[in-house]
C-alpha cells in the first residue's frame, strides 16, 4: 500500500496532539450537561464544539435539496431516508452507496468494489436513480463503471427520496433521488469564530486501507471560504472467510473548495469546485471476476464540477425566495486494456442551469398557499474512443452524441381546515438526442404530474397519500450504439471466421414511464414511560412502470443459443413494483433503539412472472447508549437479509441465501475541556466474518473489518 505525504503528515499531527492531551486528565472538564436527555444524544461531529449533545429523536431530520424545498421529513408525504453528519462519521464508509446499505429498500448495486458501487432504490438502479450534489444533477451513465465519485468524508448529509420524483427533477427519477450535500463553513464554524480547521486519519484492517482528510475554513466581513480534501488507499479486500478478492485495490483523492459572498441582507453568491481522481486495476466489469470475456483494465477515473449558485431571499418579501444555479460536470474514464494493449476513452460533459422560486402567500380565505415555480435545462455530451488495435472490426464504434433537455415545473401546497395540506405539481420536459457520428437524431417530451394530501389526524399522527408520475428518457448510447459488442473467436470446421455480435441502432425507443401510488403514516410520542420518545414511520407503495428499456442479444446463428448476432436496446417489460418500509426510533433516557424493515416485490404485469433485480427483505436493528455525560456512545447493529428466491424462470441462480451481519461501534467526542475538538470512531464490521453475497450479485462481500478514525478540529 502506498503511503501518501498527506497520510504521514496527518498521522504525525494526530499522534503529537494525543500525546500532549494525555498530560491532562479527562475529568478536568467544565460546563458539560449531565442530563439523561443530553446523554442520549448523538455526538455531533459537525456541530459546535462547545454545544452539548441533543437527543436524536427530539429534532426531526430536515430535507434541504432532495425535495427542492426545506421541510421536515414527516411533512413531505414522501418516504425519505437521511444519513446525517453524525451517522456518516460513525459508518466511516468508503462509498456513498455503503452509507445507505442499511436503509429500508435501498441496496448497494454493482458488487463489492467501492469505486464501482451504485445505489438501488426499491429495485431500480443505474440511470433510473437520479443523483445530485449540492443541487446539481450528476448525469453520468457509465454502464458497469462507477458513477458515485465523491468521498463521503466531504459530505454533511445524504438524502434519499424513495419513489418517483420527476415532477420536481425531470428525467431519471423513476426510482428515486440520491441528494448529496457537501460540508459548509456554516456547519463547521462555531458562532463567533472566524477560522477553523480539521484533520482526520482513518485505518481499516480489511484491505490494509488508510484514509486521510483535512480542511481549513474561515469567514470575514461578507466572505466565507472552505478548502478540504481526502485521500484513500486500499489493497485487495478480503471476502468473508479470508479469501482475497483479486484486483480490488484502489487509490483515490478528492478535493472541495467553496467561496461565499453575502452581497447584502437576503442575497448571497457562492462558487464551489470539486474534483475526484480514482486509480485502479480492475476487471472491465468490476461487478464480476476477471475472465477471458472480462479483461483487466487499468482505469483512471477523473470527475470535476463547477457550481455557481445565487440566492435572493429578502426579508418581508415572502413571495421571493429565488435560487439560480449554473453548473458544469466533466467525467472521464481512461482505460488501458492490459492484455491487448488497447487504450479507451469515455468522456461525459454536462452543462446545466436551474432557476427556482418559492413564494409563501400566507393566509387567504381558503388557507395558506405556498407556490414553487422553476425551470431548468442541461446539455449532456458523450464522446468515446474505442481502440481496435489488433482487433479490427471487433470493437464498438466511437460515439459522439449529445442530449438537450429543457423543463418547467410548478408545485403548490395549500394548508386548509387547520389539519389538512393539499399538494399538486406538474412538470413538462422536452428532450433531443443527437448522434453526430451517425448524423441521426430523435426528440420527444413528457408530462409528469403529482398530487398529495396530508392530514394531521392527531397531534401524534400524520397520514398522507401521494400519486406521482415519472419518466426516464433513453440515452444516446442506448439509441445510437454501433459496431461490435463482442466477438467469438474462429472455430475450425464450424465458424472459420468467428462471429461478432453487432450493435443495432434503435431511434424509436420510448421513454420509460412510471406511475407511483403511496400511502404513509408518521407517529410521534413522548413521555410514554418517563423520559422517552418514540418516532414511527410506515410507507406502502405500488409503482407501475411501462416501456422498460433493456439491452437484448437477439437472432442466434442457426438458432443456437450463445451465437446471437445482434445487440440492441428495446422497450419490453411492463412491471409492477409493490412493497413497504417500516422505520422507527425509540429513546429512553440515554439509550436509543432504531429499526427499519423493507420489502419490494416486482412482477411482469402481463404474465405475473418475477422481475430481476428486486431486493431481498431486509431488517436492521441498532441499539446504542450514551455514557460519560454524552461524550461517548457505544452501539451495536444487526442486519438480517432474507433469502431471495423470487427469480425469473431460467435465471442462472435459483435463489440467493439469507445472511446476518453484526457490527459494533464506538464514538467518543469530548464536548468540553482540553480534549474538546477531538473525535475517535471505532467499529468492527461483520464481526462473525460472514461469507455472503447480495441478491443478484456475482461476487461475495467483504469479511470482518476493524475501522478506526482519529480526528481533531480547532
Amino acid at each position: 500500500m502506498h503511503k501518501s505525504p498527506l497520510n504521514l503528515a496527518i498521522l504525525a499531527v494526530l499522534v503529537n496532539g494525543a500525546a500532549m492531551a494525555a498530560d491532562t486528565a479527562y475529568g478536568n472538564t467544565t460546563g458539560s450537561s449531565t442530563s439523561e436527555t443530553s446523554q442520549a444524544g448523538s455526538i455531533q461531529a459537525g456541530s459546535s464544539k462547545a454545544q452539548s449533545s441533543e437527543a436524536i429523536a427530539e429534532l426531526p431530520l430536515h430535507v434541504v435539496t432532495a425535495t427542492r424545498t426545506e421541510a421536515a421529513v414527516e411533512d413531505t408525504g414522501r418516504s425519505i431516508a437521511v444519513v446525517d453528519t453524525e451517522k456518516l462519521a460513525e459508518l466511516q464508509s468508503a462509498s456513498v452507496a455503503q452509507t445507505l446499505a442499511g436503509e429500508a429498500n435501498i441496496e448497494i448495486s454493482n458488487g463489492p468494489r467501492a469505486s464501482s458501487q451504485g445505489v438501488a432504490i426499491r429495485g431500480l438502479s443505474g440511470s433510473r436513480v437520479l443523483q445530485t450534489i449540492d443541487g446539481a444533477r450528476q448525469n453520468v451513465s457509465a454502464g458497469h463503471r462507477g458513477s458515485f465519485f465523491i468521498d463521503p468524508e466531504l459530505l454533511s448529509s445524504v438524502e434519499v427520496v424513495r419513489g418517483a420524483a420527476s415532477s420536481l427533477w425531470g428525467s431519471a427519477a423513476i426510482g428515486g433521488v440520491v441528494a448529496m450535500n457537501t460540508r459548509s463553513v456554516e456547519e463547521l464554524l462555531d458562532e463567533g469564530d472566524n477560522f477553523g480547521a480539521y484533520l482526520k486519519q482513518g485505518f481499516e484492517t480489511n484491505g490494509d486501507a488508510m484514509r486521510s482528510s483535512g480542511g481549513v475554513y474561515g469567514r470575514g466581513g461578507s466572505l466565507d471560504w472552505l478548502l478540504s480534501g481526502s485521500y484513500r488507499d486500499s489493497d485487495d479486500i478480503d471476502i468473508g472467510g479470508g479469501e482475497a478478492l483479486a484486483h480490488s485495490a484502489s487509490r483515490s483523492d478528492n478535493a472541495l473548495a467553496r467561496l461565499g459572498w453575502a452581497l447584502s441582507d437576503g442575497q448571497r453568491l457562492e462558487l464551489s469546485a470539486r474534483s475526484s481522481d480514482i486509480s485502479e486495476l480492475v476487471p472491465s466489469n468490476p461487478a464480476v471476476a476477471q475472465s477471458r470475456s472480462v479483461p483487466l483494465v487499468r482505469r483512471s477515473t477523473e470527475d470535476s464540477n463547477l457550481n455557481l449558485k445565487y440566492r435572493l431571499a429578502p426579508e418581508q418579501r415572502d413571495w421571493l425566495d429565488l435560487t439560480a444555479q449554473l453548473y458544469q460536470n466533466q467525467s472521464r474514464y481512461q482505460e488501458h486494456r492490459v492484455s491487448r494493449n488497447q487504450f479507451d476513452d469515455t468522456d461525459y460533459d454536462t452543462l446545466g442551469l436551474s432557476v427556482v422560486n418559492k413564494s409563501d402567500f400566507g393566509q387567504s380565505p381558503i388557507g395558506a398557499l405556498t407556490l414553487l415555480l422553476g425551470a431548468d435545462g442541461y446539455r449532456d455530451r458523450i464522446q468515446t474512443v474505442r481502440d481496435a488495435n489488433g482487433q479490427p472490426g471487433q470493437r464498438p464504434d466511437n460515439i459522439d452524441g449529445e442530449t438537450q433537455v429543457f423543463g418547467v415545473f410548478s408545485s403548490a401546497s395549500l394548508s386548509f381546515a387547520e389539519n389538512w395540506v393539499a399538494e399538486a405539481g406538474v412538470r413538462y420536459d422536452s428532450y433531443d438526442n443527437e448522434s453526430n457520428n451517425l448524423d441521426r437524431s430523435a426528440s420527444d417530451n413528457a408530462l409528469s404530474p403529482s398530487f398529495g394530501l396530508i392530514w394531521q389526524a392527531e397531534p401524534w399522527l400524520t397520514l398522507s397519500g401521494r400519486y406521482d408520475e415519472a419518466f426516464r428518457a433513453p440515452s444516446v448510447e442506448e439509441m445510437y450504439s454501433s459496431g461490435s459488442h463482442y466477438c467469438i473467436p474462429p472455430i475450425p470446421g464450424f465458424l472459420p471466421r468467428g462471429l461478432c455480435n453487432q450493435f443495432q441502432v434503435n431511434e424509436n425507443l420510448r421513454p420509460e414511464q412510471a406511475k407511483n401510488k403511496e400511502l404513509k403514516a408518521d407517529l410521534q410520542f413522548s413521555n410514554l414511560a418517563g423520559d422517552d420518545e418514540l418516532l414511527l414511520s410506515a410507507s406502502v407503495f405500488r409503482n407501475d412502470i411501462d416501456d422498460f428499456i433493456v439491452q437484448r442479444v437477439t437472432d442466434p446463428l442457426m438458432g443456437i443459443p450463445g451465437l446471437e448476432q445482434y445487440t440492441r436496446w428495446d422497450n419490453v417489460t411492463a412491471a409492477r413494483l409493490t412493497g413497504f418500509e417500516l422505520e422507527g426510533s425509540y429513546r429512553y433516557g440515554a439509550t436509543l433503539f432504531g429499526f427499519s424493515y423493507g420489502e419490494t416485490r416486482g412482477k411482469d404485469k402481463l404474465d405475473g412472472s418475477y422481475i430481476e433485480g428486486m431486493p431481498a427483505n431486509k431488517l436492521k436493528l441498532d441499539l446504542s447508549r450514551a455514557i460519560m455525560d454524552g461524550d461517548m456512545k457505544l452501539g451495536s447493529r444487526y442486519l438480517y437479509v432474507a433469502i431471495q428466491d423470487e427469480v425469473p424462470a431460467g435465471h442462472s441462480v435459483g435463489s440467493y441465501d439469507d445472511y446476518g451481519l453484526w457490527d459494533l461501534y464506538l464514538s467518543w467526542q469530548p464536548q468540553a475541556g482540553t480534549l474538546s475538538g477531538t473525535r475517535v470512531d471505532f467499529a468492527i464490521e461483520n464481526v462473525g466474518d460472514e461469507q455472503y453475497r447480495r441478491a443478484w450479485q456475482t461476487l461475495y462481500e467483504p469479511g470482518r473489518n476493524f475501522k478506526l478514525s482519529l480526528g481533531y478540529r480547532f
